[in-house]
């Protein structure tokens, strides 16, 4: 007598289907997705000039905060969040990750500043964007949109951080709260400086995320394409 094959529930079927649809490959094209969307429609504004507003709203009330103390610590803040701090990072975690993981990993985490640095000037010579007048005062002689701190600061810490997560070494709490965080802080420190417009950081916060979905979409690509553990472990010599 055989025994009959369970059938499995409407609700378990969808559960199953909606599993093997949200991948890590759905939330790549969704955060692409919404990073291009939000910063090609900034950037229309940006090139009309309708963005004063906002610029002018946001700038006025951080210019209304600033005291000697507050401008200090800001100013330590980006300085860690330099486009020069952030490439020093992702090569110092492109080392340990070539070490450890492979130099396939390891060019990803790199890959990500030096694209970020790419996109943000050329960006910024299309614009042509002044900056506000505080830029003067610290001797910021590049163009505003988008920030090119933001940028960076969004492009590796997010990439990392997705990579750490994805390797295990970090949980997605922490990745999402540290990889979250410290381009927000970067890009904060920008408005109090009054170096930058709101519409530079955000642009240059959307521009990062872009290129931290890019970087995880050539890490998951890798990933699928790299032998199993067991199978390197097995290729090793023995001593």
């Amino acid at each position: 007598m055989t025994t009959p094959e369970p059938r499995f529930s409407r609700r378990q079927w969808a559960l199953g289907w909606l599993k093997k649809l949200v991948t890590y490959w759905t939330l790549i094209a969704v955060v692409t997705a919404i990073a291009l969307f939000i910063f090609a429609d900034l950037g229309e504004d940006v090139a009309h000039k309708s963005t004063g507003w906002l610029d002018n709203a946001v700038r006025g009330w951080f210019l209304g905060h600033q005291n000697p103390f507050l401008y200090k610590i800001a100013y330590a803040f980006t300085w860690i969040g330099s486009p020069e701090v952030m490439l020093l990072i992702a090569f110092v975690a492109a080392v340990l990750f070539y070490r450890s993981r492979g130099r396939r990993k390891a060019g990803v985490v790199i890959a990500a500043p030096a694209a970020g640095g790419v996109l943000s000037t050329g960006v910024k010579l299309l614009y042509g964007r002044a900056r506000p007048a505080g830029a003067t005062v610290l001797n910021e002689k590049t163009f505003s949109f988008p920030s090119g701190h933001s940028t960076m600061a969004a492009a590796v810490m997010v990439t990392l951080c997705y990579i750490l997560a994805r390797e295990k070494i970090i949980s997605w709490p922490a990745a999402i709260v540290i990889g979250g965080l410290v381009p927000l802080v970067i890009g904060l420190t920008r408005l109090y400086l009054d170096v930058h417009w709101a519409t530079d950081v955000i642009g240059g916060w959307m521009a990062g995320l872009f290129i931290a979905a890019v970087s995880a979409a050539l890490y998951e690509r890798l990933r699928s394409s790299a032998p199993p553990a067991d199978a390197i472990e097995a290729a090793k010599p023995t001593a």
